[in-house]
């Protein structure tokens, strides 16, 4: 389920412990019917750490936040009139790389997505969408360090390929930007 196109993503978002980040804008289209975000946690030393999830945040427009809960359990995501938007989990896909699902009933909607950094350490994190949502928020795109595989459910966030060599981490090659 890879769009073809290069991921958008969030600058890194580096929290103190129990702090939330600001809500970042995701925009989806009107073809849309799945929403996925990709969460990845960095310690301050850039590696993964193992910390405990994040606490995830999200909010079709102005409506009500919702907490997300994990896979397999689902929660529902309100609009501002109270008309069911989509509903939505998440997932950890290794050490420290979460994904974020979102079944979308209303496709086109604006939502909005948060982290609450729920370790006792300062850890540093960045949201990547995947399948085709916008993430509005891409200051840091592509000079960050971090490099991600573009093919759905990999979990690779240090990924080596080109298009015409395998990564030696996930054997993925990478996507034409």
């Amino acid at each position: 389920m890879n769009s073809g196109n290069f991921p958008s993503s969030s600058a890194p978002l580096q929290l103190a412990a129990g702090e939330s980040s600001q809500f970042i804008d995701i925009e989806t289209t009107d073809s849309n019917r799945t929403m996925l975000v990709r969460v990845t946690a960095f310690a301050p030393d850039g590696h993964n750490d193992g910390g405990r999830p994040p606490l995830i945040h999200l909010a079709a427009g102005t409506g009500p936040v919702v907490e997300v809960t994990e896979f397999p359990e689902t929660q529902q995501v309100a609009d501002a009139e109270n008309h069911i938007a989509g509903s939505a989990t998440w997932m950890r896909k290794n050490l420290d790389v979460y994904l974020v699902r979102v079944a979308l009933d209303r496709p086109g909607s604006n939502w909005r997505i948060q982290i609450v950094n729920d370790d006792s350490d300062t850890r540093t994190f960045q949201f990547m969408s995947l399948g085709g949502a916008k993430i509005r928020d891409e200051s840091d795109w592509p000079d960050s360090d971090l490099i991600y595989c573009g093919s759905f459910p990999c979990a690779c966030t240090r990924h080596e390929g080109s298009l015409t060599t395998e990564c030696p981490s996930c054997g993925h090659k990478s996507q034409p930007a």
